[in-house]
């Protein structure tokens, strides 16, 4: 193993999706806190879910399929390592915006609808 390559990988995968996140991070709480009922602890909750998931799946790629190999040049070690950060990074958002869209037309569709009349019989 090239330990120069392996905490070169791991420091950019480590990197890479706090950027991201902490990028979202002031739409994510309007949004969360809007979809909490204004309670501002769980838009914190899910925020600090945003962290960890960004995190953790980024750098489990990243230690899965990484290229540490002592062979392994740093132009290859350096691409797979992008490729990899990316991926991480995309799945991670991908997610978190797919299930607050979901959070969002469920909000959208009950303020839309007219309130129930109760019928006679």
């Amino acid at each position: 193993m090239n330990l120069p390559l392996f905490l070169l990988s791991i420091t950019i995968a480590v990197v890479a999706p706090l950027i991201a996140v902490r990028y979202l991070r002031p739409i994510l709480v309007r949004v969360l806190t809007r979809l909490c009922h204004d309670q501002a602890n769980g838009a914190e909750f899910w925020v600090r879910s945003a962290y960890l998931l960004a995190l953790s799946g980024t750098l489990i790629l990243m230690l899965l399929f990484g290229n540490f190999s002592e062979t392994a040049s740093l132009l290859d070690a350096l691409h797979r390592t992008l490729l990899l950060v990316c991926g991480g990074v995309f799945i991670s958002v991908a997610l978190i915006a797919r299930n607050i869209w979901k959070q969002v037309i469920a909000s959208i569709s009950a303020q839309s609808l007219p309130p129930k009349i109760p019928r006679e019989h």
